[in-house]
């Protein structure tokens, strides 16, 4: 004997509205990889992390860590790297001094929340807020983001 549906009343409305509410406790990983020209262009075309969740939500960081992998020259000019709101420039972590994507050697660090005011429906992205990055090659980043989506009923 076999159970289908566990879940008899499942496609009632209230139902799924308390499944719903469940999820939005779950914590999510989203990762990006940057490749050299990537991280060149840092300042000048932000990258996307993590997508907009959608009308109605909203997104919590919880916490990034950003891995560098030194290729073989070194990066210069540049600034600290943050994540940041889609659109708005408003920082949601912490930063990675630019003297971390500069150096010869690789590196992990973590990047922590810090107080911001969110806005439904926007996206998370990696930038460098100051100038691009020039010289480097062969090197990468890759980031790994810790986040909820919350609904807002709004």
């Amino acid at each position: 004997m076999s159970t289908i549906n566990t879940y008899n009343d499942i496609f009632r409305r209230d139902s799924l509205k308390a499944k719903f509410e469940e999820i939005d406790d779950s914590i999510y990983v989203a990762e990006a990889s940057l490749t050299n020209a990537e991280i060149l262009a840092l300042n000048t075309t932000p990258i996307e992390v993590v997508a907009a969740p959608g009308a109605g939500k909203v997104l919590e960081l919880v916490g990034a860590t950003l891995i560098f992998d030194y290729g073989t020259t070194q990066m210069a000019s540049g600034g600290a790297v943050v994540l940041e709101e889609e659109t708005s420039g408003t920082d949601l972590s912490s930063t990675v001094a630019a003297a971390v994507i500069q150096a010869a050697a690789d590196s992990i660090h973590t990047m922590t929340p810090v107080a911001a005011v969110t806005v439904a429906n926007k996206g998370i992205f990696i930038t460098n807020a100051t100038a691009d990055f020039t010289t480097g090659v062969a090197c990468a980043i890759r980031v790994k983001v810790s986040y909820r989506v919350h609904s807002t009923g709004l």
